[in-house]
């Protein structure tokens, strides 16, 4: 019993901590993701003129909307003032509008500085984590601007200097996001990218965050049929579809290994009761003496070796709940190497129980049944 409380509180726990890295992942993903994102079916820009952006705007489901135009440029910073100080560094430019922290909620991972990109006709840059650490931002020296370079689509000139199109801004923040992007992600103003890129009503994409309560998968079907198959409206889900099916297949992979060990652990019932069959050889013959029927006698056998699953399963979930319960409330296992958080994640689901204390039940079963069929026909042959 003590055996297969192990195993199961052991699946549970894991199960556990993978629905909280899911969580958290989810949870830093949604500080940069919007709800939907629309972007052109063929091309990379979206012709803000021709796009019907008024009539989506105004729909009342729609609590935030906003342009975004995204590429990659250089950035170049040198924080002493030096030759041999310049930082250089391919970055992930986006461009959003001066609101974008309230669609967002962005703001809430700012780790240094504030999340400015625009303030009276000034133009500022808000750095990931690990491109500020390349960069060697000083967030205390103002004075000192950030360039970027980016690629004039048509240009003859053979003066490289002339190839590129520069602008600067001033260093605001510093913000903790996701790994995909920590090492790249910059974010500036609109405007700002659209005089780098020297791009008049483009935009790559275009992002809405809804209200409260409304149905996501039906917005999107409306919106299909108002934007026709000119672009792509993907959900949170889908714009990070390969992060989540990763998370998952990690999940059932560790449930599918634990599986195996917990297996073997509850056919130790295969073991207990063939001794137990053996040492009531005696009690056996009493009770088909007394015309005790062999099926009733194989029962009694059934439903004790099936008591071992029971009651150790769910030992092992009232033990596995309380343990998640307490990690949850006080952190007792930390998370080292500077994450989000500090301590283990972990997350319970209702599902998780039902899917353990179902094998748990169906492997002891099993279990029982093989000793109880087998051994128990030889005994009961007198």
């Amino acid at each position: 019993m003590i055996v297969v409380a192990i195993g199961t509180m052991a699946l549970i726990l894991i199960l556990s901590v993978f629905n909280g890295l899911e969580d958290l992942i989810a949870s830093l993903y949604n500080s940069v993701e919007p709800d939907i994102v629309i972007t052109p079916s063929e091309g990379k820009f979206i012709d803000l003129k021709q796009f019907a952006g008024y009539k989506i705007e105004k729909q009342s489901e729609i609590a935030y909307y906003t342009e975004v135009l995204e590429d990659m440029a250089l950035a170049k910073y040198n924080p002493v003032e030096s030759k041999a100080g310049e930082r250089q560094l391919i970055v992930s430019l986006k461009g959003v509008r001066k609101d974008y922290k309230l669609m967002s909620g962005i703001d809430t991972m700012v780790s240094h500085g504030n999340f400015l990109v625009e303030y009276r006709k000034l133009y500022f840059a808000v750095f990931s984590n690990g491109t500020a650490s390349r960069l060697d931002i000083r967030l205390n020296k103002p004075e000192i601007p950030v360039y970027f370079y980016y690629p004039r689509a048509q240009s003859g000139n053979l003066n490289p200097a002339d190839a590129f199109n520069i602008e600067s801004a001033t260093p605001a923040g510093v913000i903790a996001v996701q790994q995909e992007n920590d090492e790249k992600q910059v974010y500036v103003s609109f405007d700002f990218a659209s005089k780098l890129m020297n791009l008049k009503n483009k935009a790559t994409s275009v992002e809405i965050n809804l209200n409260k309560n409304i149905d996501t998968e039906e917005f999107i079907a409306s919106l299909k049929k108002k934007l026709g198959n000119q672009y792509k409206i993907k959900d949170r889900q889908q714009q990070n579809e390969t992060i989540y099916k990763i998370t998952q297949s990690e999940k059932w992979s560790g449930f599918l290994i634990l599986s195996f060990i917990l297996l073997i652990a509850i056919f130790n019932v295969v073991g207990s009761v063939t001794v137990l069959i053996i040492e009531k050889k005696k009690d056996i013959e009493t009770f088909s003496y007394l015309g005790f029927p062999d099926k009733l006698i194989r029962k009694i056998f059934l439903y004790e070796g099936m008591l071992i699953s029971v009651v150790g399963g769910a030992i092992g979930l009232l033990s596995g709940l309380i343990l998640v319960l307490i990690q949850q409330r006080y952190g007792i296992i930390p998370m080292e190497g500077g994450f989000a958080v500090s301590s283990f994640p972990v997350a319970i689901k209702a599902t998780d129980f039902i899917a353990v204390y179902a094998m748990v039940l169906v492997i002891g079963f099993a279990a029982t049944v093989i000793p109880v069929n087998r051994i128990s026909k030889n005994l009961l042959r007198f």
